[in-house]
């Protein structure tokens, strides 16, 4: 089975020139008397063949963590996506 529903066009750099990652996360209870959040993190490069792998048990650890990942696969350009934010808000 295929991960990648558009074939070799998806892989490696996009049209634009950029770099192509993906995060995907997968999140459940753990049973028990008090069920606990499980996340985990798998990042998925197109250019390589390993995965990284991150495993959270709260909210904030897992928000923190894509946070850290699109930190560091971001690169701004002309004053980053404020602009995006502001336009988004509702009044």
């Amino acid at each position: 089975m295929s991960l990648d529903p558009e074939g070799s066009r998806a892989r490696g750099p996009n049209r634009d020139g950029g770099n192509v990652k993906s995060l995907v996360l997968r999140a459940w209870l753990e049973p028990g008397a008090h069920p606990s959040l499980r996340v985990r993190m798998v990042e998925i490069d197109a250019g390589r063949t390993e995965r990284r792998v991150l495993v959270t048990a709260s909210i904030d650890q897992a928000c923190h963590a894509v946070r850290r990942w699109l930190e560091a696969f971001h690169i701004p350009r002309g004053g980053g996506d404020a602009r995006v934010t502001h336009q988004d808000r509702k009044s």
